[in-house]
């Protein structure tokens, strides 16, 4: 028998501890309320048992909010993907990109698009569109951005939580219309603004949709120190609050049609809350506090049955560079001792201003890493390995036994950018 050894990390948040998180938020939810700006949609809800209506404050009871949570539905989350087949998110509309022949930054443009969708499509990467395509109108570049997605990749912008962020009601009609005839997913989101509102243009989206079986997505990033308490903790009972709230108001929508379909609502950017740098006043992606982040929203996401997608390929570098490396690995690596398999944004630069795809190869070389040390290696009950040894004897080497040629693809990782050459190789 062999037995696998493997490590994983420990301690962190107990039970108890994410309990008394949940308590908080639920009083959030209770007393303080989610703003709805949107009368229509306020309408929809305000017959439901549970819901408090009090101007655009919308406030549920705990009863209600339990009821919503455990109505998630993550079945279109691919079953494959697993430690042992991790899966990579590679997006999303980037409006610059590292030009690959020349290294400099520029706007990108509808090439781009293609040529980074189709690498997308050659590896296998989810997520959104990779880019922007500053080259058409404005208003038509979320559509060329779906459309060449689904010209181009067979699962770019379609499937495992695809975050589309359309503008407008118009916008994702179009959207809806077009992933129709494609035959891909269509789903829409609403991205609260901390601290606990509900964009009006998201509700608008929502209203547009109000009678048709939709999936629906929530979503928030409250920010320590900005938009939340500067306390990573703090902040993410804030987001659980954000969250289950949004998450309350679109199994409400959902219930009110429940006779058109079946409806998927979702948590889709995971349990979160993110820090903030108070030297250069900017959203940290890549930090030291934005990993300790990724490791509470692996417990969290265990928590309340949300697969989890660790935002680890995320950096402040601006280029392919060791700072870009270095972030991204070590963030990567500890997510995935977490028990995280699928990993984003690969490729992205400078939080997500850039996007090269000269670092999307190296994000899917770092996964490939990490993978291989997660795996482990294994232990033989009977430890037949003694026996080996014996047999090899003294001053022999094992590099003509057989076990060295049936074994060595299996227990080494063959690189294909982090090579093992020597200096005169």
């Amino acid at each position: 028998m062999m037995k696998k050894v493997k490590f994983h990390i420990e301690g962190g948040l107990s039970k108890r501890d994410m309990e008394k998180m949940w308590e908080g938020a639920l009083r959030l939810i209770e007393e303080l309320g989610l703003r709805v700006p949107h009368r229509g949609i306020r309408n929809i809800i305000s017959d439901f048992d549970g819901v408090r209506i009090e101007n655009d404050i919308v406030k549920f009871d705990d009863e209600l909010v339990s009821k919503a949570v455990s109505h998630q539905d993550y079945s279109d989350f691919p079953k494959e993907l697993e430690p042992e087949n991790p899966g990579i998110v590679a997006g999303a509309y980037i409006k610059n990109v590292i030009d690959p022949e020349t290294g400099q930054i520029r706007p990108a443009n509808s090439q781009d698009l293609i040529d980074c969708t189709k690498i997308c499509d050659e590896y296998g990467f989810y997520g959104p569109p990779c880019v922007r395509p500053n080259d058409a109108p404005v208003e038509l570049q979320r559509i060329l951005m779906y459309k060449v997605s689904y010209e181009y990749s067979r699962v770019h912008a379609h499937g495992i939580l695809d975050v589309a962020g359309w503008l407008n009601a118009r916008e994702a009609r179009y959207g809806k219309e077009m992933a129709d005839v494609a035959g891909k997913d269509f789903r829409i989101d609403l991205w609260l603004i901390s601290p606990f509102l509900a964009p009006e243009e998201g509700l608008d989206i929502l209203y547009e949709f109000k009678d048709e079986p939709v999936d629906m997505n929530v979503a928030t990033m409250p920010v320590t120190g900005t938009t939340a308490p500067i306390n990573m903790l703090d902040a993410y009972v804030q987001s659980l609050a954000e969250l289950f709230s949004a998450l309350t108001l679109i199994y409400l929508i959902n219930e009110s049609k429940k006779s058109k379909g079946r409806i998927r609502t979702v948590v889709v950017d995971s349990i979160r809350a993110y820090p903030f740098d108070m030297r250069y006043a900017s959203f940290v992606y890549g930090s030291a506090e934005d990993l300790l982040g990724t490791l509470y929203q692996a417990q969290l996401n265990r928590y309340f049955g949300i697969p989890l997608v660790a935002k680890s390929l995320l950096t402040t570098g601006k280029y392919p560079d060791a700072h870009a490396a270095a972030e991204k690995a070590a963030h990567t690596m500890a997510a995935m001792l977490s028990g995280a398999f699928v990993f984003a944004n690969a490729g992205l630069l400078s939080v997500d201003e850039i996007y090269s795809i000269q670092q999307l190869l190296i994000d899917y070389e770092i996964v490939q890493f990490c993978k291989r040390v997660v795996r482990g290696d294994e232990l033989r009950d009977d430890l037949a390995c003694v026996d080996l040894i014996k047999e090899t004897g003294h001053g022999r080497t094992f590099l003509d036994h057989e076990t060295t040629y049936r074994d060595f693809k299996k227990c080494l990782w063959d690189p294909e950018i982090f090579i093992h050459s020597t200096l005169i190789q």
